[in-house]
């Protein structure tokens, strides 16, 4: 098994209490790929007191279990922390190997956060857009190629946030100036933070051009997905 101080990484599983099951299977997951987590626990949806007029209790509760998941990455000495939801399943390219290629990538590249899972199915080309959009869109997606050879795509943050690495400079400054949910999801935040970046040298997110990290408690082409959120 993996150490996360050799890492350099700390890997944190967002797990909710009623939901052994989902914990069961990402730590299935996880040792498959030879490695291991910490398990923070989620705040509960169905327990949340707070209140407001854009987001679900269930989304309020994502937000400040993402927000822990950052202060813990803080008050360690980790450099970058993996944040899983419970519902991740780590495809096979994911191992120790793996993720010091990614942690490689992001400091060479200089990147606060990356997007390593995705809902894949969500962004397919399409020609009814356009011809031009469906082009550029297929070239956007081509991304920056690595000298790993992994390609990713710079200022881009897709739905589903089941799967990121993230360092600690951008955790602390999240976790300080944005304690709150503001008025979108977190996944929308941290999409609005990605394109936001453009012009500026402050904030660098970007997204594997791959999804190597689903979700299983979302079926492919499919709808049906499990009602409890992974947090």
């Amino acid at each position: 098994m993996s150490d996360s101080n050799k890492l350099g990484m700390l890997i944190q599983v967002i797990n909710l209490a009623r939901r052994p099951d989902r914990l069961a299977q990402v730590s299935l997951s996880l040792k498959r790929a030879g490695l291991t987590a910490e398990t923070l626990i989620a705040v509960d949806g169905q327990l949340e007191q707070s209140q407001s007029q854009f987001l679900s209790k269930g989304e309020i509760a994502v937000w400040k279990s993402q927000i822990n998941a950052m202060r813990k990455l803080v008050a360690t000495n980790a450099q970058f922390s993996l944040i899983l939801e419970d519902d991740a399943n780590l495809g096979p390219e994911v191992n120790e190997k793996f993720l010091v290629e990614i942690k490689d990538l992001m400091e060479r590249n200089q990147l606060d956060l990356l997007q390593i899972g995705y809902i894949e199915n969500f962004y397919s080309p399409s020609l009814r857009s356009g011809m031009l959009e469906f082009l550029i869109a297929l070239l956007r997606n081509r991304g920056t190629k690595d000298s790993s050879g992994l390609r990713f795509v710079n200022g881009d943050f897709r739905a589903g946030a089941h799967a990121y690495i993230v360092n600690a400079r951008l955790a602390e400054a999240i976790s300080t100036y944005v304690p709150e949910p503001p008025l979108i999801p977190w996944d929308g935040y941290l999409e609005s933070l990605a394109r936001g970046q453009v012009g500026r040298g402050d904030i660098r997110i970007a997204r594997l051009v791959k999804s190597v990290v689903s979700q299983a408690s979302r079926v492919p082409e499919s709808p049906k997905v499990d009602s409890d959120i992974a947090t």
